[in-house]
């Protein structure tokens, strides 16, 4: 109980002590490159809810872990393999039925698609995962980015060069999107916050898998990179990017070094009251301080059926169905609570953090159609992609 008390101290003082302005690299104004328009700071202007303006945006699906290979697991097999299998020939695969084909990876199904007998994909793929990777690994950059820049796909059904059907389901081609965003470095991009290495959890966050559930210490927690997004300037992205554009973005849910990117959907926030500012704070252009509670929603990852997780009444799994408008869709909640810091213009000028739980960083690139600028190769996944309709 001391331990939680001190760290709690510890974590306020410094707040009521000096204000925590926007810095270099931690500023909202970065936001603008995929707003289209300038940030809006000025506190009364800005919207206390807001989400994306499309439902079949937000999706949810795994981030296709590395330690059982990515895009290139069989997911749908009931005998995966992980990293394992043997490819099949272009004659084995027109011996094929559709349910057996509906059983390769996504990775697979592409080159097969393609006429791709090589597996350049798959093989390029697996060649980038290892059953050694930890736990948490993946792409979940890509599928948040993804389920942010492009409607939930539908299933397609491809015939290839020589005639062999490929039946693509929903979560098949989201691997595919997933595996281009994560490799999608071109366009406009925009990153607020930096990123923390230093390892730990949040009480209460920790997984029995993770290294280490154990929170670090005051100093490191509250180290230049680990005390994370600006308040105030995640008050202005959300409150921008949602409220009033309707647009989605990433962030990164865990505070420390462990990296949960998550599709943000939705907002609601509510001003809960307002705090004596110090001369300190005056001084540094500080005339009001509210205290804000904010809940955030995001979508979240899908887990691969197994019996034994059925039994335990959990039914949100990767699917060849889309998730959109059905009680497969999975959303989080986390609640945040901090301090604006409101210029004498009623601009939000800076912010601090009162809750443990907070974001580590915002960010995504802009979408890309051109799927031939990938270095992975991709380029026929414009045939394939069909978003589901409204």
């Amino acid at each position: 109980m001391k331990t939680v008390f001190f760290l709690a101290l510890a974590t306020l003082l410094p707040y009521a002590a000096q204000a925590e302005r926007f810095e270099e690299g931690n500023s909202p104004t970065f936001f603008k490159k995929l707003a289209g328009t300038e940030m809006i700071l000025n506190l009364k202007q800005l919207p206390t809810n807001g989400e994306q303006l499309d439902d079949r945006y937000g999706w949810s699906e795994t981030y296709w872990p590395a330690n059982v290979g990515g895009i290139a697991y069989r997911w749908s097999s009931p005998n995966p393999e992980p990293f394992k299998y043997k490819f099949n020939s272009k004659d084995e695969l027109k011996k094929m039925s559709l349910q057996q084909l509906s059983q390769l990876s996504p990775a697979e199904m592409y080159d097969v698609a393609m006429g791709d007998y090589n597996y350049t994909l798959t093989r390029k793929t697996l060649g980038k995962f290892s059953s050694r990777d930890a736990w948490w690994e993946g792409i979940c950059h890509g599928w948040s980015q993804a389920a942010s820049n492009y409607p939930e796909p539908s299933k397609v059904l491809i015939r290839n060069p020589d005639g062999i059907k490929v039946p693509f389901g929903s979560s098949d081609v989201k691997a595919l999107l997933a595996m281009h965003e994560a490799n999608n470095y071109g366009g406009a991009y925009s990153f607020t916050g930096k990123r923390c290495k230093v390892g730990g959890k949040v009480p209460g966050e920790g997984d029995d898998r993770d290294h280490n559930t154990n929170p670090p210490t005051v100093e490191d927690a509250n180290s230049p990179d680990c005390k994370d997004v600006n308040a105030g300037a995640f008050h202005v992205v959300l409150s921008n990017m949602l409220g009033i554009h309707g647009r989605g973005f990433v962030a990164d849910i865990d505070r420390y070094n462990d990296v949960w990117n998550q599709p943000v959907t939705s907002y609601s926030s509510e001003i809960v009251g307002e705090e004596a500012i110090s001369e300190l704070e005056s001084a540094d252009g500080v005339a009001r301080k509210v205290r804000i509670i904010t809940k955030m929603t995001y979508g979240e990852e899908l887990k691969f059926h197994t019996p034994e997780l059925a039994a335990t009444g959990i039914r949100n799994f990767v699917s060849k169905e889309p998730v959109t408008g059905t009680v497969h869709q999975e959303f989080r909640m986390r609640p945040y609570e901090y301090y604006l810091e409101i210029d004498g213009a009623g601009k939000i000028i800076g912010g601090s953090w009162i809750s443990e739980t907070r974001p580590d960083f915002l960010w995504m690139f802009a979408r890309s159609d051109n799927f031939k600028n990938s270095p992975i190769p991709l380029g026929g996944l414009g045939k394939i992609y069909l978003p589901v309709r409204r």
